[in-house]
Order: structure tokens, then C-alpha cells, then sequence
């Protein structure tokens, strides 16, 4: 009986070593809410060295194109959009740029992430998110539609 304890509480422990920070091998997934509602994102190119393993991705398509034909988030205008990085090592830098759908318009760019204000123009609008950490760095988006 001790045996298979032991046995257990060993593949318990490999198993919590290897999720560990060190052995990830894409970048950490940006959180994103509106009126605390999640919203999808959508990850595009990213590269990524971890300890063991690094991997490369490349998506080969502009923010408003790497979400083309999904479905966007409804909002109403200027509700309150939150983007996090919660798990995972903290980015050394972040830019968040509010596309336009319509126009494929750069309209807005923000240095860093917390609250932001959604457009109050009713329209579809795509966020694009590039962020970087020493191990790497990586492009996000959603789209989202104003009603």
C-alpha cells in the first residue's frame, strides 16, 4: 500500500515539475472581459524559447484577417474592456491597437493594459495585442462589434 503511494505522489510531483514556467513553450494567453464577460482570443505569430523547448508560429495574417469569419463579442458603447495577463511570466512590454473592420484602420493605440473605454460608434472593431517577454513574444486579437 506504501508502494503505490509513494508511486503516486511521485507522477503527482513530474507532473506539477512540468508545468511549471520553464518547460512552456508558447507565450502566456492574454485575458480580455467586457463588463466581465470573457471574450475569445484568438493567438497569431508567437515565438518562444523555455527551458527544453522553444517553438515558432507563424500566422501569416494582419489582426483584423487572423479573426476573419469568427464571431465577434456584442458590447454596447463604451463599456469597459479589461486585458490581463494573469498566468505566466509578466510582459516587459505591451501594445494594444483598436482596429476597424470597415475601414482596416489603425484608430487607437494604448501602451498598457487595464480598463480601456470601448468606441462609442457602433461598428466591428478588432484589438490587436503584441506583447513581449524575454523568452519571447507574441500577437493576439478579438474581434468585437458595438451595437
Amino acid at each position: 500500500m506504501k508502494r503505490y503511494l509513494f508511486i503516486g505522489l511521485i507522477v503527482v510531483a513530474i507532473g506539477w515539475f512540468l508545468s511549471l514556467d520553464p518547460f512552456r513553450h508558447q507565450p502566456p494567453e492574454p485575458t480580455a472581459t467586457i463588463e466581465d464577460r470573457e471574450v475569445k482570443v484568438y493567438t497569431g505569430t508567437y515565438s518562444w524559447s523555455g527551458m527544453f523547448r522553444g517553438e515558432t508560429a507563424d500566422a501569416k495574417a494582419e489582426a483584423i484577417d487572423l479573426v476573419k469569419g469568427d464571431p465577434s463579442t456584442q458590447a454596447n458603447p463604451e463599456d469597459r474592456l479589461t486585458i490581463r495577463f494573469e498566468e505566466g511570466p509578466a510582459p516587459k512590454s505591451v501594445k494594444i491597437v483598436l482596429w476597424s473592420v470597415e475601414d482596416h484602420k489603425e484608430m487607437k493605440t494604448y501602451k498598457k493594459t487595464g480598463h480601456m473605454t470601448l468606441p462609442s460608434t457602433p461598428g466591428k472593431y478588432v484589438y490587436q495585442i503584441t506583447a513581449d517577454w524575454k523568452e519571447g513574444g507574441g500577437d493576439f486579437a478579438f474581434p468585437i462589434e458595438v451595437k
